[in-house]
């Protein structure tokens, strides 16, 4: 008499198989998991600073971007008369820089710090950066 099935040994070879695969590929797909979410929230800012820089040129007026470090991140954007224009926040462990970045009529940059760069940071994922020029073009920065 034939039986089909697996046998016990069977069974045990394919669960140790699968735990050293599953302890291997876990370490991977949180580290991809955590490039991830550093680029959607770089991406977020990248966006954010676009609009505020579209709106200055579309009003005529300055407006103001402004990135608060608290957590969890957020951004506004604002007219010069302090009224919002947006509002976003990001994810959990990413940490940006706190920056004020203000746009004339024409798009250009107005005085913000040295460098007007804005750091977006995630443990185990690094850093991306993001620098406003003065004639206003976004960017990465240039070493």
């Amino acid at each position: 008499m034939k039986s089909s099935g697996f046998t016990l040994i069977e069974l045990l070879v394919t669960i140790a198989v699968m735990s050293i695969i599953a302890t291997i590929a876990v370490p991977g797909f949180q580290g991809m998991m955590a490039r991830n979410q550093l680029a959607g929230d770089y991406n977020v800012v990248l966006s954010g600073l676009n609009q505020a820089r579209s709106e200055a040129i579309k009003r005529r007026e300055e407006v103001r971007f402004q990135v608060a470090a608290s957590a969890p991140w957020s951004y506004r954007v604002r007219l010069a008369d302090d009224s919002v224009i947006s509002i976003r926040s990001g994810r959990g462990q990413v940490s940006v820089t706190e920056t004020e970045i203000t746009f004339d009529q024409l798009g250009r940059r107005e005085d913000c710090d040295p460098t007007c760069t804005i750091s977006v940071d995630r443990t185990g994922a690094g850093s991306l950066e993001l620098q406003v020029s003065t004639t206003g073009r976004i960017g990465k920065p240039t070493s």
